[in-house]
């Protein structure tokens, strides 16, 4: 079978990410999968083709001045500032493919059509302005308040996890340096006109806005994708700070019981089972077939064979030049059995407590390998303090069918990427 494909963004995320942020992390930083997920999704966005240095600074920055100031506010009250990220942790993926899917309908419009352009990335503007910074924006806002003992309403979110923005530009009486990185991008007014139906767009790719108090202005096409961008890029940066925050103090908030351990976000079909097929092959399996019934969750798996161990090449694109790594690739031999069990604890988030687990696995050439049938409430139960092999084979007895024995599966591992050097740039396509 072919190898599961990913973006090379997404397998060069994580060193990225130490890379930039390591003075930050603390010796109790533990990066959870749903923090590596975030990580890869934001990375990709601000890493791909086309970014230049300048966007990642900027980036970089803002990052940095979230999370400094989520920690100024947990220095006062550590508990409330926890307290308020987690209400809204959730919300943040949804919001950020949200925006994502309208920046892709934006790009989409042909280069000809000025009109229906402008229409598009008026809206885009719009779904990042009320339905992504107003979330991410609401831990940090809140933790500033906070810091400086700010008694304005403003900076505490509303029942829903948002943030008023209006209590960005108000944060500017307590900043003690000119620059306040979370209003990069951000205009009311833009957002004002296009909601309120208050725009008329013209020729030559030119929108005319106006609000109450503002305008009228005339804006140039270009204009209106420079600031859409930077708000989207800050939008990242912010949620990075986000993410920060969350790897620096996960297990010290769940540890002392200021809030439930995190649950996965309840996902719909097409959702889950992307989440089960990621999952599963990250332990050495494809998913053949998948089946969710109440209470009860059916898969078939297959087992991977070995494939040759090698030094990949990767390479990123900028507009001025070419960067390429080298990534080590090899595989190693696991038992199905211990890799099943610690995939069956990953997949506990996600499903009913009560439910049932069936699991075929099949040999790469699709003979039959063995069953696994045990439920959630079994897995839970064994409290394991760790997986490995003399450990699972200590209590795999507890499982209601274990027909699966000592067979193997191959799981493909990378080492971190390594630099090797710069070449020209890639030729433009477009």
């Amino acid at each position: 079978m072919p190898q599961k494909e990913q973006s090379p963004i997404a397998r060069l995320a994580l060193s990225q990410f130490h890379r930039t942020f390591d003075d930050l992390l603390s010796v109790q930083a533990f990066i959870t999968p749903f923090s590596r997920s975030l990580l890869e999704n934001i990375f990709e966005m601000i890493m791909w083709f086309g970014r230049t240095k300048h966007d990642y600074e900027n980036f970089e920055r803002t990052a940095r001045v979230a999370y400094h100031f989520l920690e100024n506010g947990s220095q006062a009250k550590h508990k409330a500032i926890a307290q308020q990220f987690y209400a809204v942790i959730d919300k943040i993926i949804p919001a950020l493919n949200n925006g994502r899917q309208a920046q892709a309908e934006a790009n989409q419009i042909p280069k000809d059509n000025a009109d229906a352009r402008i229409e598009k990335y008026l809206a885009y503007y719009k779904v990042m302005y009320e339905g992504l910074l107003p979330f991410v924006c609401a831990p940090v806002i809140y933790a500033f308040g906070i810091a400086k003992n700010i008694k304005d309403k403003a900076f505490s979110p509303s029942d829903d996890g948002k943030v008023d923005l209006n209590a960005i530009s108000k944060m500017n009486r307590w900043l003690v340096y000119t620059e306040n990185r979370l209003a990069i991008g951000l205009n009311s007014h833009l957002r004002n006109a296009y909601a309120h139906n208050n725009y008329r767009i013209l020729d030559d790719a030119q929108v005319e806005l106006w609000d109450r108090s503002w305008g009228p202005e005339i804006w140039q096409l270009d204009q209106l994708i420079k600031i859409c961008d930077q708000f989207w890029v800050n939008a990242l940066g912010i949620t990075c700070g986000l993410v920060l925050y969350d790897i620096n103090n996960r297990w010290i908030i769940e540890n002392r019981g200021w809030v439930s351990p995190t649950q996965a976000p309840r996902l719909r079909r097409k959702e889950l089972d992307a989440t089960i097929d990621s999952i599963a092959d990250e332990f050495g399996f494809y998913l053949e077939k998948l089946e969710i019934l109440p209470n009860r969750v059916s898969m078939t798996l297959s087992a991977k064979s070995k494939g040759i161990d090698q030094e990949g090449e990767l390479y990123m694109g900028y507009k001025s030049h070419t960067n390429l790594f080298k990534i080590p690739m090899w595989y190693e031999e696991k038992r199905v059995i211990d890799q099943l069990t610690i995939m069956l604890h990953r997949l506990i988030p996600y499903f009913e407590i009560q439910s049932e687990v069936s699991i075929h696995v099949a040999s790469p050439d699709d003979a039959p390998l063995g069953v696994l049938n045990t439920d959630f409430p079994t897995l839970i139960g064994l409290q394991l303090t760790n997986t490995k092999p003399e450990t699972v084979e200590s209590i795999r007895h507890v499982f209601k069918i274990d027909t699966l024995g000592d067979c193997v599966t191959f799981v493909e591992k990378e080492g971190a990427p390594r630099f090797v050097g710069k070449g020209p740039a890639m030729p433009d396509k477009s």
